[in-house]
């Protein structure tokens, strides 16, 4: 195996068949499969927006807060739950967006956990210009070996898979 090449799943799972048979069932093939895009995803987002000075975590509050209705503003829990940040982390990252001009924090409130953070015109088109970057990006990556039509029956699959596995919102609500 050449050092310098990372595995394939293919190979991973080849390995895997010789040393460890009852190890690879359908189920771990598609699982393999899964971690690895998303892998090659995430490196090929982190590749787009470090071009425009962004960490992954950065984009992805930015991309949150111009996701949020007019004014594209959220408090600081709802940001940590939709990034998958510890709130300590996030208050680096807001710190740092903030010092970029790229967000605002909210006036007057004692608690900065409550306070809402806003994207400012700044931050909003940096947002969209590092997601129009990592959209083509990706676009060229998956029609590289998928079919259009293949893209949309993968997504009504993995579409009807997750309905199944995430809780909706009204279940979140009563669990709570």
């Amino acid at each position: 195996m050449n050092a310098g090449r990372r595995q394939t799943a293919d190979d991973i799972l080849r390995e895997r068949a010789k040393n460890w048979p009852a190890a690879v069932t359908p189920v771990s093939n598609l699982m393999m499969r899964v971690f690895r895009l998303n892998n090659l995803v995430l490196d090929n987002a982190t590749r787009q927006v470090a071009a425009l000075g962004l960490t992954l975590t950065e984009f992805e509050v930015l991309v949150t807060l111009r996701g949020a209705p007019p004014p594209h503003e959220l408090i600081p829990t709802e940001l940590y739950s939709a990034v998958l940040i510890s709130s300590g982390g996030l208050t680096k990252v807001l710190n740092g967006l903030e010092k970029r001009n790229l967000v605002t924090r909210g006036k007057g409130r004692p608690d900065r956990r409550s306070k809402p953070v806003r994207l400012t015109a700044r931050g909003r088109a940096l947002a969209e210009r590092a997601m129009a970057k990592v959209l083509q990006s990706d676009g060229a990556l998956i029609s590289g070996g998928l079919s259009a039509a293949e893209v949309e029956r993968l997504t009504r699959l993995l579409r009807k898979l997750l309905a199944t596995l995430e809780p909706t919102k009204s279940a979140r609500l009563a669990a709570q």
